[in-house]
């Protein structure tokens, strides 16, 4: 028999990426998913890990458990659910931006999923401030958006949640940053991040020019990724060639980006699970450090 609650701790790892957060996430002592992970591994008799650095990752038998544990989580947390009657069996709408979908999206519907299997969870992508006005207009249950003045006003019931740091971000193989005007890749005149950063450009004197201006993060990155232009993204989705740019780029400090829930009026017993969801996982995303046992 393979113990479910250390498969939870398994799972939490995977989907985090580190025991760190996978700790917080089920609440026990870093040492005691440790232990867990060795546990689990002595009963299957196969290394789950590897080493790979610093840290560790999932060896071939843990990529090959990861399914399986899904699925006996899954049945584990509807038969409880069936047999207690107290299943949440609904359908809940949630808004996010295309931004947050690298950091949060996949992790808030995996957790949400394996606590409530029953219900439908139905996720759409839009721009901060669109998403505020269709949750006050109780055309989305909830939804996830970056504060700004213009957020708050179309919005209600804001809650702050935490904060994401905001980076200039360039292409590893080029120095697009060195160019004036700087030419910039952006989303649209809506979305708080760009204007944060033209802020920040004007009034350190810096001249710019827009090379691209999408909401479309497929059509930003490839550009920024060859070279052509600079973007801004939150560390979470800065990855293959792209990379941070530090105080010595000679371009100006970005505030920190707050990042916000807000829930429609009288929101039902799933939309307020799938907050809580959202809250948890939001707090491990940008508070965590990725390390490993």
């Amino acid at each position: 028999m393979l113990d479910t609650d250390a498969l939870r701790s398994f799972l939490a790892i995977v989907d985090s990426g580190s025991f760190t957060r996978a700790a917080e996430r089920v609440a026990k002592t870093q040492s005691a998913v440790s232990m867990q992970m060795r546990r689990l591994e002595e009963r299957l008799g196969r290394p789950l890990f590897v080493k790979d650095g610093r840290g560790v990752r999932l060896s071939a038998d843990g990529e090959t458990l990861a399914p399986y544990a899904r699925e006996m989580l899954r049945i584990e947390a509807a038969a409880l659910a069936a047999v207690s009657g107290e299943a949440l069996a609904g359908r809940v709408t949630l808004g996010m931006p295309d931004d947050f979908a690298d950091w949060l999206m996949a992790d808030v519907a995996k957790d949400f999923s394996r606590r409530h299997p029953l219900v439908e969870l139905s996720m759409t992508c839009d721009n901060s401030s669109t998403l505020a006005a269709r949750v006050a207009a109780r055309e989305l249950d909830l939804a996830v958006v970056t504060l700004s003045a213009e957020v708050e006003e179309r919005g209600k019931r804001i809650e702050i949640i935490g904060a994401q740091p905001l980076h200039w971000v360039a292409s590893r193989r080029h120095s697009t940053h060195e160019r004036r005007p700087l030419p910039l890749a952006l989303d649209g005149p809506a979305c708080p991040w760009r204007q944060e950063a033209l802020a920040a450009l004007d009034q350190a004197a810096v001249p710019w020019r827009m090379a691209l201006a999408s909401r479309s993060r497929a059509a930003i990155l490839p550009l920024v990724e060859s070279g052509l232009a600079v973007t801004v993204l939150p560390p979470g989705s800065i990855r293959g060639d792209l990379r941070a740019l530090d105080e010595t780029s000679g371009l100006p400090a970005l505030p920190d980006a707050r990042v916000g829930l807000t829930i429609a009026a009288g929101p039902s017993h799933e939309a307020k699970a799938l907050a809580q969801s959202i809250r948890a996982v939001a707090q491990a995303s940008m508070t965590g450090k990725a390390e490993a046992a």
